[in-house]
């Protein structure tokens, strides 16, 4: 069962209203790593939801952008998998981990041609550098 601060807290940023979000989060640290049913931070859940601004304001705020939720696959994955290319892009941009594999093994490339997602597949391999993959 999902603890309703986290239901709150992800409403809050959500909904833009960045200043309550800090004051949530200065009462309740844990609230970083809280998580779900299915095991996704709220930064997790919202980037799956394709919301660049609140994405930026948790990492701003310490969030990891290399959680996996608890089926094993990292935000960064579930992204590619959507085709949310100016957020996948913004992921690398700010540090996101690029070698992760999934609890299958599987690398982001395998992992999106596995899901049938060729074109993003390609995608990726273009826009991470070499030495990143």
């Amino acid at each position: 069962m999902t603890d309703a601060a986290w239901y709150l807290f992800r409403d809050v940023v959500y909904g833009g209203d960045f200043l309550e979000a800090e004051i949530l989060l200065d009462k309740n640290p844990s609230l970083r790593v809280l998580r779900n049913s299915i095991g996704e931070t709220a930064l997790h859940f919202l980037a799956v939801e394709n919301d660049l601004r609140s994405v930026s304001w948790f990492h701003a705020h310490g969030f990891s952008l290399n959680e996996q939720n608890e089926f094993g696959t990292p935000v960064l994955f579930e992204v590619a998998q959507l085709g949310y290319r100016e957020l996948f892009i913004w992921f690398l941009e700010n540090g996101a981990e690029t070698r992760t594999k999934n609890r299958q093994g599987n690398d982001l490339i395998a992992y999106l041609r596995e899901h049938d997602k060729d074109e993003m597949a390609s995608f990726a391999a273009d826009a991470i550098p070499t030495n990143k993959l």
